[in-house]
């Protein structure tokens, strides 16, 4: 059954920047997907692990949920349009043994251009003690000046939290299977992970292709649906 976004739901979203789609995915496609990332990072150290992939080179497994899952499309047509192109996706792991919090930012502050969106799928439980995410609803509106700050966790860009004093935070714990969109200038962060235990998820990112995008990051992509009149 193809999960169903109502009016409602297309309404939330543009307001507040999210929508938590829950039971996208089946705990048999997480699973597979867990571990196949699990074995494509596990010759990697570090606190945390990332591959990203462009549309040319997304190995079958991960194709298969983030460009060929009808439900995932059927919700990314109602909430962006009928014209859906695929970026890039990554797995991301945040280790066990050294726990960080991701700080506050906006992903357009990476790529600049037009307006992209994000699924973050939980591949596994996430909580506040494993390290979900925290967002806050309707910071979508307004793109930031962001802290240039390197660290060795790999966050470049951030808003620092004294800029954010008063702001609503809403906390996004997520079951497996569930996906949160998100627009790229939705100001959201992390827990740290606490619970001792490596916590996966994977992030597909996507554009409205009927609207022309100077930025450059991505020199191939994947039409889902619709004509691309860029």
């Amino acid at each position: 059954m193809i999960n169903q976004v109502s009016e409602k739901d297309v309404s939330s979203f543009q307001k507040n920047g999210y929508l938590i789609v829950q039971r996208l995915f089946s705990q048999n496609e997480m699973e597979e997907a867990k571990q196949a990332a699990k074995t494509m990072v596990e010759a990697q150290s570090g606190p945390s692990g990332v591959f990203v992939w462009k549309a040319d080179v997304i190995p079958e497994v991960f194709d298969r949920i983030a460009c060929c899952h009808p439900a995932l499309v059927s919700v990314l047509c109602r909430l962006i349009g009928p014209e859906i192109e695929f970026l890039s996706a990554k797995p991301v792991f945040k280790s066990g043994k050294i726990t960080f919090a991701s700080p506050w930012h906006q992903d357009y502050a990476y790529w600049g251009g037009a307006t992209k969106y994000s699924v973050w799928i939980a591949l596994e439980e996430a909580t506040p003690e494993n390290g979900c995410l925290k967002v806050i609803p309707g910071s979508h509106r307004k793109f930031r000046d962001h802290a240039n700050i390197k660290d060795v966790n790999g966050f470049v860009n951030r808003v620092l939290d004294s800029e954010l004093e008063g702001a609503k935070v809403v906390e996004a714990p997520m079951h497996t299977g569930d996906a949160l969109v998100f627009h790229d200038c939705l100001l959201h962060s992390s827990f740290p992970n606490t619970s001792g235990r490596d916590r996966w998820s994977f992030i597909p990112t996507y554009r409205d292709a009927s609207i022309s995008d100077e930025s450059g990051v991505w020199e191939t992509t994947t039409l889902l649906c619709g004509l691309n009149s860029n």
